[in-house]
Formats: C-alpha cells, structure tokens, sequence
C-alpha cells in the first residue's frame, strides 16, 4: 500500500474517533437530518468559494475551506450501518468500499485547496477547486437516490 495513503487513513481513523460528533446518542432520524445539514453546509460552502477562487482572497477562502472541510469529515462519520435513510442511496452500505473512497477523495482535494491557500497558487487553487467539485458530483451520481 502506498505509505502517503496509509498515513493519511490512520491520520483519518485518528480525528474520526477523537472528532467531536457523537452519533451513539442520535437516533436514525437525527442523523439522517445532520448529514442533510452537513451536505446543506457542503453546498453553502463550495457556492461561496467558487467567485472567490479568482480574487486573490486567500484568508477569506481559507475560513470557507476550513469549515467546508470539517463539514466532510464530519459528513462521511455520518454513515453508520443502521441509518439508511433519507435521499442517501442503499449503495452507500452495499458498497461501502467505494464510498469511502469516494469520500477520502473529496477530503484529500479540499486538504489540496488548503495547500493551494497556504501558497498563495491561485493556479493551482482554481485546479484543486475543480477536483474538489469533480469529486463532490462523482460521489452525488452514484450514491444519492
């Protein structure tokens, strides 16, 4: 396995289990609305970044980014076995596998877009933007019903 992708799944596996959300205390239906609301915040999120990708504004899209980021990982926790429902497709637990892999991409491209913001590469950024975007549509295609 490539060692970039093994140290980012235990990094990963580390915040998820020290993350803050807590879903052992939600029943289906609230976690089937925290996973609207994030994908709500996700779609927020990307909307407001993407004039802004172009201006040369880097600390404002680096507060949407950094908040676009924890509402993903929050986001992909939110997909235990036993809470099918909502508009998410039974194939996210079918094919769990792709899924996660799904989700780790679009974690990795917006980690790029901050790597982007922290150079100061609006080149890049832009690229990185249309990956993250790429990444989000994928994903909503073959999983959301």
């Amino acid at each position: 396995m490539n060692f970039k992708i093994l140290a980012f799944l235990l990094l990963f596996s580390f915040i998820a289990a020290s993350h803050e959300i807590s879903i052992e205390d939600k029943n289906v239906e609230e976690i089937v609305k925290q996973r609207m609301s994030n994908m709500s915040k996700i779609k927020a999120y990307s909307t407001k970044m993407y004039p802004l990708t172009m201006s040369g504004e880097f600390e404002e899209i680096k507060k949407l980014n950094d908040k676009l980021l924890h509402a993903a990982q929050e986001f992909k926790l939110l997909f235990t076995e036993g809470t099918q429902g909502g508009k998410a497709s039974s194939l996210i637990w079918e094919d769990r596998e792709k899924f996660d892999l799904f989700n780790d991409n679009f974690i990795i491209s917006i980690e790029n877009i901050g790597k982007s913001i922290n150079n100061e590469d609006s080149v890049s950024l832009v690229e990185n933007f249309n990956i993250m975007a790429s990444n989000c549509g994928t994903c909503h295609k073959k999983f959301r019903n």
